[in-house]
């Protein structure tokens, strides 16, 4: 892949990892001029439409997290049978290398990355997006500290049915929760639980449950108790083993009902590290005398000795019999204040009554501008008043709505009963449009939605100045002036219109000749057969679509050459190697290569026994010679990868 760009606008530069379901390359954004990170399915999940159905589905809802600590999703594409999702690329390591090379990390430094992933994922669960697949591996650690979550939506797009999904293809099965081990339903509680085993790892540097298979593990996940953190590394809170325990609870009523709830309980821990009274032990069914369903309650020393010294019924009989006289006093005492405060306050109301018989009238406020009516009750001496405010589409800023009490009733200046209170209105709840071009339409679209409460339409049209999938304008303009609940109208671009052309006639010319017709008819070059047959002289045989055919421009038009074109001994016909076959493989010179010559390496691996076989090894080649071109015997078996290296980086691999 590397050398490829991606739906006309992604240069694909480096590979930078792999997992179960695709691998991740590093790509220049040629028209926002950024680097990203671009996700490309791997060929095993490419056919099955369920799967890629929901797999676009999930990644454009995760587009809409938008949060400091959840990795960014800028597009997602398919071009040329590769599906793909463009994302923020995060210059770090992630959360698994980090305990690898810390061991355990400090508790502090724990809780506040475990603080940040559940904001993650609260934003997540906030727009019903469960992640699924929460595990150190899928958090990076960005160059400033950061914590990012990434991989949302694709855990939980595979299909059932997929033949090469495992338990560990989406989700390590030592990270998951009961209920996903067991194959039910999964909700944002199976987040929590995995967030526990995360947090488990950080602070102890070891998993709480591990085993020679992922049966043996599942089945610890359903049975066993995870043991105590403080038991592992002693120092640490005895409160953060309750907040873990309650994270990892079997059951899912016994874990935190939400990610806000565990991020109050790890928040009062950085301040409170010794108090765990507050935390909710879950129902481990283990040693009684250390855990119990109840509050738990941390003793003291002192409290535990006093327990122990509890003297007998006949001496706590005659305690009582002296102490209860004095509570008797207290409480009659406490009763007689509460009744002497309640009657001095009615005195004092009724001879402020006597100091001021008449009774003030109250007004007509409603439809008046607050100032003027607040100047009035000043002059009258009625007190108190408060003023409550209220948007309105229909009446004037700071002119008074309501009144609680009405016109015409009697009102005591300074009564402690009885309160005026005003509704005035603060006119309509305004806010303004922010700027829209060149945003990722979907992104834009959640903020305006969350952020401003505006209705948002969106419609589709053809650009040749903005790239796909990014807003051209909107509905109205960016700094008009609008109310909550408005509806704006983004109007994104599907890029370049294209316009049916002509396929021409490629039969009987060599590459380059083919490039120059198609591009003059607005068309390229496609996938050619057998492979590797780019930049040689042969001619063409075969074409598809064929010449006349009508097609959008941009369409990949296939070639096939002859056979007895292909470097310096025919395919098929190897006198040295009767079983094999010849195939030319192109090696490109990666970006950024400023020496006048690089090291070549080709290699030749057995897809069953991963056995190595080196075809070339660390020859230097001068960079005026690229593209290089490298003629392979394959056996016909088939089942080999060839895999080429420039000065350490691959830069083409073919499996055959």
């Amino acid at each position: 892949m590397v050398g490829t760009v991606l739906g006309n606008r992604y240069n694909i530069l480096s590979e930078i990892g792999s997992g179960g379901m695709a691998r991740v390359y590093k790509a220049q954004d040629k028209y926002l001029q950024r680097y990203v990170a671009v996700k490309i399915l791997k060929d095993e999940f490419k056919h099955d439409v369920d799967f890629l159905k929901r797999f676009e589905i999930e990644a454009q809802a995760a587009a809409s997290l938008t949060h400091p600590n959840i990795v960014q999703i800028y597009d997602v594409g398919t071009d040329n049978g590769n599906y793909y999702i463009v994302m923020e690329l995060v210059e770090g390591i992630t959360l698994k290398d980090y305990i690898n090379k810390m061991g355990a990390l400090d508790w502090r430094e724990a809780v506040n990355i475990t603080i940040q992933i559940c904001s993650a994922l609260n934003k997540a669960h906030s727009r019903k997006i469960v992640h699924r697949d929460i595990k150190p591996q899928n958090i990076l650690i960005a160059s400033d500290g950061i914590p990012k979550v990434t991989d949302f939506g694709i855990a939980r797009a595979a299909s059932a049915d997929t033949a090469t999904m495992k338990i560990d293809t989406i989700g390590s099965v030592h990270y998951s929760s009961p209920e996903q081990v067991r194959g039910g339903y999964t909700d944002e509680k199976s987040d929590i639980y995995s967030i526990g085993v995360t947090f488990f790892e950080m602070v102890t540097g070891r998993l709480p449950f591990d085993g020679e298979s992922s049966v043996s593990v599942a089945l610890k996940h359903i049975q066993d108790i995870p043991p105590l953190p403080t038991d592992i590394k002693p120092g640490i809170p005895s409160a953060l083993d309750m907040i873990i325990l309650k994270a990892m609870a079997k059951s899912r009523k016994d874990r935190y009902q939400s990610v806000s709830e565990m991020i109050q309980d790890l928040e009062n821990l950085t301040g409170k590290p010794g108090d765990a009274t507050e935390i909710l032990l879950p129902n481990v069914k283990q040693d009684r005398n250390r855990y119990d369903t109840r509050k738990l309650d941390v003793l003291e020393d002192d409290d535990l000795a006093r327990i122990n010294r509890t003297p007998s019924r006949r001496s706590t009989n005659k305690t009582m019999k002296v102490v209860l006289p004095f509570l008797y006093v207290i409480l009659i005492l406490a009763i007689a204040g509460g009744i002497y405060l309640f009657v001095s306050a009615i005195v004092s109301e009724l001879r402020q009554e006597a100091h001021q018989p008449e009774a003030i009238l109250v007004g007509k406020y409603v439809n008046r501008n607050i100032n003027e009516v607040v100047a009035e009750l000043e002059e009258k001496g009625i007190k108190p008043y408060d003023i409550v405010y209220r948007s309105s589409d229909t009446v004037q800023k700071d002119i008074v709505m309501d009144q609680s009490i009405p016109p015409g009733n009697s009102i005591k200046a300074g009564s402690i009963y009885t309160t005026l209170t005003l509704t005035v209105s603060q006119g309509m709840d305004i806010v303004i449009i922010p700027p829209v071009r060149m945003q990722e339409h979907t992104t834009l679209k959640y903020l305006l939605q969350d952020e401003y409460g505006l209705v948002v339409e969106e419609k589709s049209e053809y650009s040749d100045e903005v790239p796909v999938n990014m807003v051209i304008r909107s509905d109205p303009e960016p700094g008009t002036q609008v109310k909550r609940g408005d509806k704006i109208t983004l109007y994104w671009s599907l890029g370049p219109k294209k316009e049916e052309v002509v396929v021409p006639n490629l039969i009987g010319l060599d590459y380059n000749q083919a490039l120059a017709v198609l591009a003059e008819s607005k068309l390229k070059i496609g996938r050619t057969y057998p492979e590797g047959r780019e930049g040689f002289q042969g001619k063409i045989i075969d074409q598809f679509p064929k010449e006349g055919d009508l097609v959008l421009e941009d369409t990949p038009v296939d070639i096939t050459f002859e056979d007895d074109t292909v470097g310096p001994t025919p395919p098929g016909d190897n006198p040295s190697h009767p079983n094999t076959r010849a195939v030319t493989i192109v090696v490109p010179l990666p970006p950024g290569i400023e020496a006048d010559t690089v090291r070549l390496k080709v290699v030749m691996i057995n897809n069953n026994t991963y056995d190595v076989a080196i075809i070339i090894d660390n020859a230097q080649i001068e960079t005026t010679e690229f593209p290089h071109y490298v003629v392979v015997d394959v056996p016909e078996t088939g089942g080999y990868t060839v895999r080429a290296y420039v000065n350490d980086t691959v830069v083409t691999e073919k499996s055959y």
